[in-house]
């Protein structure tokens, strides 16, 4: 018995387990229920996070990477001309970002705010400005159906929120002014034409939102450069390489500027990440404390039924290791079952969820979102690993109670 052998300890658990199914059963259930609850949160997660990647690459036409003047995003508004790139200075950052390979998209960009009217009724706007042609680049095939894109032959029709038009009582085809200060600061009015009128999917940005032709946006400011720069890549992986190296090309050429990732630019995605994240690291302890609770006590009860089970195999000549193995193997077997088990239920929930088409409305919304689950293998896998480690840990506590139980004491114990 000294060489208890790993296959031996392994049947010794599994004849436990089985012997003691009620309360092995409960245990399984528990770390079954644990990890769909988990798999299910997580793949939820991750599909928000993939549609608001989107949304923010894509939908914010942020791209992967914006080049801007050092100081740019902390001293724009104040100095525009200063932090902006004038027309020289434009086209010479467009010839060296434009020799990369990993570079699929350039697209200068300009921000106006001001008032917008229809002779009657003003309101207050926001508006950005992209060459129409970059939309469509930008989009992809995937995308290129959805609304908001700019007509390439009328710069002067704007994409407006579908709130502001109606505020404005006005509908596609109508004709309003813009009033806004210039790069300069001097006041400066042109005329616009509603081309689309669409729903901008955020309640706060509706009612106030204008996407203009680049064009359109520099006669409103009477400057022909760009305050910013938008750099889709083939991949967004390559962001960590590609980006310091673009920067470091243009700062060779005696440009002091910086790069900000996507991420860090979209407001609405760090705050909903950040909060998402909480959420699962607070889903993931309870889990855990519940599973592992019942894995101990699981295991604590066993110890405690077995105790002249454990002095005869250590009279026999079992090791205190070949005890405490025995009991860490009968705990992350339980586990594993269970997240087997787990596994497959969450495959067909998640299934379900997804063939169901259950819509809600998040907050800060205007429209219905769908709720659907990306169950990632990685993720899934990375879960179980957890739970199996953290189990053992587990196990590894009333199991060393087990292996230093004296043979005489265990062998009397009634």
């Amino acid at each position: 018995m000294s060489g208890m052998s790993t296959r031996a300890r392994v049947s010794l658990a599994l004849r436990n387990i089985l012997k003691n199914r009620r309360r092995s059963l409960l245990t399984i259930l528990s770390v079954a229920i644990g990890y769909i609850a988990l798999s299910l949160f997580e793949g939820y997660f991750m599909y928000v996070y993939r549609i608001l990647e989107d949304q923010a690459i894509i939908g914010e036409r942020l791209g992967h990477i914006t080049i801007t003047k050092k100081g740019f995003l902390e001293k724009g508004v104040q100095e525009p001309r200063k932090y902006a790139f004038d027309k020289k200075e434009l086209a010479k950052a467009q010839d060296i970002l434009s020799e990369y390979d990993e570079v699929k998209l350039v697209s200068p960009k300009l921000s106006v705010s001001g008032l917008v009217s229809n002779g009657q009724i003003t309101r207050i706007f926001v508006g950005d400005s992209i060459a129409p042609k970059d939309i469509d680049a930008l989009r992809g095939e995937q995308y290129a159906d959805l609304p908001g894109r700019l007509d390439p032959n009328d710069p002067y029709a704007g994409v407006f929120g579908e709130k502001l038009t109606q505020y404005l009582d006005t509908e596609v085809g109508g004709s309003l002014s813009l009033v806004a200060s210039t790069i300069d600061g001097m006041v400066n009015a042109i005329d616009i034409t509603v081309g689309e009128a669409t729903n901008t999917g955020s309640s706060g940005s509706d009612d106030k939102s204008i996407l203009m032709s680049l064009e359109l946006a520099r006669k409103l400011l009477l400057f022909d450069g760009a305050d910013r720069i938008s750099v889709l890549l083939q991949s967004k992986d390559q962001i960590p390489s590609v980006g310091p190296a673009l920067v470091k090309r243009l700062q060779e050429a005696g440009m002091d500027v910086e790069y900000h990732e996507w991420s860090t630019l979209s407001q609405y995605y760090a705050q909903v990440k950040g909060l998402f994240d909480v959420m699962y690291l607070f889903i993931m302890i309870v889990v855990a404390v519940v599973v592992m609770f019942s894995v101990a006590n699981t295991l604590g009860m066993s110890i405690a039924e077995r105790t002249r089970e454990i002095g005869t195999l250590r009279a026999l000549g079992a090791r205190r290791s070949n005890v405490i193995g025995m009991f860490i193997i009968e705990g992350v077997t339980m586990v594993a079952i269970g997240i087997v088990v787990g596994l497959v239920v969450t495959y067909l929930l998640g299934y379900g969820i997804n063939a169901a088409d259950i819509t809600y409305v998040p907050p800060d919304s205007s429209v219905e979102a769908e709720l659907k689950i990306d169950l990632i293998p990685e993720n899934l896998f990375g879960s179980a690993f957890t739970m199996i480690v953290l189990a053992a840990l587990v196990s590894w506590l009333p199991s060393r109670r087990a292996g230093r139980m004296q043979i005489v004491d265990a062998l009397s114990h009634v």
